[in-house]
């Protein structure tokens, strides 16, 4: 893990990560700015609104079902996603503040990666229909909460933080400290979304998380792996 303000090596990932974000910038100002031109009545606002709103509640959703599966299942080991994934969400739990000293390349650039393509998807939708306005400022929503989730996370183990994040946090716009102290609570079972938290309360109330680990075993036979407590409690007597 690289410290803020380290020097960092230009590995061909880190390039990677750089074009990710200027690429998924460049796509997302110009899809932005296409949804303004196109919002030329209350009901295009009102369409643009609650296509801002899915995105931004979907995002969370998101985080939380690649939260809940890189935790719960797979191994350092497994193919691809091992090392990049797995091995980075479990390691966290162990030293929670590490992420903190990542810088914004670090932090960010998977994602920007990652969400790209839905960003360009929502740039070749027709904007002259409610349908294609609600489409399009869907996915510019949703890419534009992903690509922050880390970024979110980040701030939430942070110790100093400029006030305008605190009020985001304290307003439970974005993912907030003390909420996310649920989930580093061990067993770290519960509160996975991690980009305002906003579905958590509700997907332990309907257990939705065990409810999806007893249907994969039912269908697959696969349980859900090493909890992370066990993890943590492993790396910790080595």
């Amino acid at each position: 893990m690289s410290d803020t303000g380290q020097a960092h090596e230009m590995t061909p990932h880190r390039m990677f990560e750089i074009a990710g974000i200027t690429t998924f910038a460049s796509l997302e100002i110009w899809l932005v700015y296409r949804l303004v031109q196109a919002s030329s009545s209350t009901e295009s606002i009102v369409t643009l609104v609650l296509g801002a709103l899915t995105g931004y509640v979907a995002a969370d959703f998101g985080s939380g079902l690649a939260h809940w599966a890189f935790d719960r299942y797979g191994t350092e080991q497994t193919p691809v996603v091992g090392q990049n994934f797995i091995k980075p969400f479990r390691e966290h739990h162990v030293e929670p503040k590490g992420m903190t000293r990542h810088d914004f390349v670090e932090t960010n650039g998977n994602n920007c990666i990652a969400t790209a393509p839905i960003v360009a998807a929502g740039l070749t939708v027709d904007l002259t229909s409610q349908h294609g306005l609600f489409i399009a400022m869907f996915c510019a929503s949703i890419s534009l909460f992903v690509f922050g989730t880390n970024q979110f996370h980040k701030w939430s183990h942070e110790d100093r933080l400029p006030g305008w994040v605190k009020f985001l946090q304290n307003a439970h716009i974005i993912l907030g400290i003390k909420h996310h102290d649920v989930h580093h609570t061990p067993p770290f079972d519960k509160y996975y979304c991690i980009t305002s938290g906003l579905l958590n309360p509700l997907l332990l109330k309907i257990q939705f998380f065990p409810r999806m680990e007893a249907l994969i075993f039912r269908l697959t036979g696969v349980r859900a792996g090493q909890s992370d407590a066990e993890y943590v409690a492993a790396r910790k007597s080595t």
